[in-house]
This record gives C-alpha cells, structure tokens and sequence, in this order.
C-alpha cells in the first residue's frame, strides 16, 4: 500500500529560485526543465520512481547560466531545446553543443522586454507572450516554422499560461494582472486565433492565474502567484479542485514522468520591494520544486519545428 497521500506536494529540489518557471517534460531524455527566470538558470531533473510508482526525489543539476534571462521554451522535433529569451532573442540550446545560432536576433518592439510563457502547437508553430514595459503593454507572438513573427495579442496584461484542449481546436491563454483565462477558437491549419471568451474570471480569487497545463480529461490546472495553490477548472469553467503549497508564490505546473502521472510544480521567492523575497515572508518551500500525485495524468506537449521542418 502506498504510504503517500494523494494532493501531498513532496519538495524534490530544494533550490532558492528567485522565479522558478517553466517547468518542462522532455520524453527523449526522462527529464525534466525548469528555469530560474531573471538569473537565466536553467535545471534540469532526472525523475526516481519507488516501488510505489511515485517519483521520490531524484537528481537536479544546473545546465546553464545564460547571459540574460529565459522566459520559456519548447522541446524541439529533434530534442534540442528552443530557449525564449530577453529582447525578442529566440535561440537552440543543445546539452552537448551548447547555444545555438539565433532563430531571431532581436525583436526591436521587446529591446527592453522578455519572454515569458510559450507553447508549441501540434504543426512546430510556437505561441509566445512578452512582458509589459512602461512603454505599453505585453504582446503574443506566433512563431512559425520558417521563423517568421506575426503580432496576435497587444496590450496584455503580463500574458502568461497556455494550453491547448483535448480537441486542438482550442487554446488557452492566461493574462495575469487582468484575472484572467480565456479561450480562443484554434485554427491548426493556418494557426489563426480568433472567437476569444473568458474562460474563468479570477478576480475574486485570492492571488493572480500564472503558468497553466491541461490534463489527460481535458481540465485545466492553473498555479496561482501570491495564492500559494495550483486549482483544477473543468472545461465549463467550474473549480474542481485545488491543492496547496508551502509558498506563496505558486508559478506554473506540468505533468511529466514516463506516463506523465506526476505533476510538477515551481514556485518563487519572487520579486520583493526592490530585493528578492525570503522564506520567512514567502513560504518554507518558496523557490523549490514539487511533486505531486494528482489521481489525473497529463499528455506529452507538442515539439516545435521552428528552423527544422514542420510536422506531417
């Protein structure tokens, strides 16, 4: 009989990430990413499965330290990662090689912006927020497969989580500051959003909607900054379940693991007055990563083919 109890987050790296983001299952290697965002850390994790089935703290280790910061990044067709970086700089990284040549240089409308969260789409395209600026407000990006750029979204509010449903005829895609997670029509031909709702308004919820996944019955699990939990929505909308964790600011989640029954969880010690934030105000878990069974599995994330080729 197992000895854990379901919803139970077990911390599996105990680092001191000042915005641990990102996390990423990647098949090829049985590993999982995240990033530790201002410092341009990058980590990955190597799952250890007790006769329970439960991933019990494996290995960690930093892979990189980029000159800049990292916002997101997709697993590529051929296993390289694609990192999404500051000033609209979108470049391969490979464990053995290293950094390779930029995708885009530079993008001049994000010069004094980042990346933030990124997906890939089930044809190698990539949906990617930046961040607002005192000049004006966030933007989503598709990114295709030749490398070319197209504005969807202006004016976002800290654009952050994505997610596609079980369907792929629709996408997900969270505005933080705004308390909010809508829904577009996905048009997977041509990659055109259009038709955006409101999926859930979080303005009534205690902290703001960051980084998003959605699970194996198509309901969407959304971590929540300054909320210090990840919540479960069924695809009406409705609040299914929440979960909490030893840290206030709760950033992003994931599903991973051989069956991607684990989900997988970071946090941050997060921006203070000026200063990172300390554990004493922030949470005994702020910065680590998590573990946690949810009775629910996730599905593999699609692989960009920006540069490399499209999908069939």
């Amino acid at each position: 009989m197992s000895d854990h109890t379901r919803d139970e987050p077990r911390r599996i790296a105990d680092t001191h990430c000042h915005t641990g983001e990102g996390p990423l299952y990647h098949p090829d290697e049985n590993s999982l990413y995240w990033v530790d965002i201002p410092a341009g850390d990058l980590y990955r994790y190597e799952p250890a499965i007790d006769a329970n089935g439960r991933d019990a703290g494996g290995e960690y280790e930093q892979v990189l330290d980029y000159d800049g910061t990292i916002g997101g990044y997709t697993v590529q067709e051929s296993g390289d990662l694609l990192l999404f970086c500051d000033r609209g700089t979108i470049r391969p990284w490979n464990a053995e090689s290293g950094l390779g040549d930029p995708v885009v240089e530079e993008i001049p409308e994000e010069r004094d912006s980042r990346f933030n969260d990124v997906i890939a789409d089930p044809e190698g395209r990539v949906y990617c927020g930046t961040m607002p600026t005192e000049d004006g407000g966030g933007r989503l990006y598709r990114l295709d497969t030749d490398g070319s750029l197209t504005t969807l979204e202006t004016g976002v509010d800290i654009p952050n989580g994505l997610g596609f449903a079980p369907d792929r005829n629709r996408l997900y895609f969270t505005e933080t500051e705004a308390d909010r997670i809508y829904r577009y029509r996905y048009d997977r031909e041509t990659g055109a959003l259009s038709n955006r709702e409101t999926f859930v308004d979080t303005s009534d919820v205690e902290g703001f909607p960051d980084g998003m996944t959605v699970d194996a019955e198509g309901h969407v699990w959304s971590a929540f900054w300054d909320g210090g939990r990840v919540k479960r929505y069924a695809p009406d909308g409705t609040e299914k379940r929440r979960v909490e964790f030893p840290a206030k600011k709760v950033s992003a989640i994931a599903f991973g693991g051989s069956d991607f029954e684990t989900a997988y969880v970071t946090t941050a010690l997060g921006p203070g007055e000026g200063r990172a934030g300390t554990r004493e105000e922030e949470g005994d878990g702020a910065g680590a990563l998590f573990a946690v069974d949810l009775g629910v599995g996730g599905v593999p994330e699609f692989r960009s083919a920006v540069g490399e080729y499209s999908r069939i």
